[in-house]
């Protein structure tokens, strides 16, 4: 069962400055500094990307808006390598993380779109599939919105080789571009990685309809977990854009 995921990350950035003016002159370069920010035009930001797997998740669920009819709820990702190419093997995750700013009217949420273009895709039902257009709704904190946007393998029909690209469009702009590669690996590429991208612990519920829009306490979400310096898991950084 297919799913195309789309989540939200709030990351809080905080900042000091040490002055020695008056309160009068920090009052002032606050002001010029506050302002200068929110005049700056619109612009989006990729602070992440690559092969990442499921650590664990809420299960798949149908939903009409995506690529092959199924999305999951609520997933855990962890990053494998910092890479575009992907290899096709179940389980294989590409994700990016984004950020775009300044959002200058202070919103709780703004208005996003994803867009998936991917090679030619045949469903089970026989129809085909290059991409989807998906709606999404984008947390804003201190004046940006940041989160993650991905796809994964899980059915044979998925494996597709070419160029898969993610956008995320803000109103009439696109504000997030990203490419990733898909390719078939060596046979001994696959068997290290069908190790690596099994998920720790994947928690699954029976597939239910998702017709209406979710209620904002049910909206996806993903908590990331960084490899760091774990040398089993980089034992597929070859796989990395050099």
């Amino acid at each position: 069962m297919k799913y195309l995921t789309l989540f939200l990350a709030i990351l809080a950035l905080h900042g000091c400055e040490n002055n020695t003016g008056g309160a009068g002159d920090n009052a002032k370069k606050a002001d010029k500094i506050s302002t200068s920010y929110v005049d700056k035009p619109l612009a989006g930001r990729i602070l992440k990307y690559g092969l990442f797997k499921m650590v664990r998740s809420g299960g798949v669920v149908d939903d009409p808006n995506t690529s092959t009819g199924k999305s999951t709820a609520k997933p855990v990702i962890e990053q494998v390598a910092a890479t575009e190419l992907i290899p096709l093997i179940k389980g294989a995750q590409m994700y990016l993380q984004y950020r775009i700013k300044p959002f200058p009217d202070f919103p709780a949420y703004v208005d996003l779109k994803q867009v998936l273009k991917h090679p030619e895709m045949t469903l089970p039902d026989g129809s085909v599939s290059t991409g989807a257009e998906i709606p999404f709704k984008g947390k804003v904190s201190s004046n940006q919105s940041i989160g993650y946007i991905g796809y994964g393998f899980d059915e044979d029909y998925e494996l597709v080789e070419g160029d898969w690209i993610l956008e995320i469009w803000h109103q009439d702009k696109k504000m997030i571009e990203q490419k990733f590669i898909t390719y078939w690996p060596t046979e001994e590429e696959t068997t290290i990685l069908k190790t690596k991208l099994a998920p720790i612990k994947l928690k699954g519920r029976p597939v239910r309809s998702s017709t209406t829009p979710l209620p904002e306490k049910e909206w996806p979400y993903v908590i990331v977990h960084d490899i760091g310096d774990d040398p089993i898991l980089k034992e597929v950084v070859p796989l990395a854009k050099p």
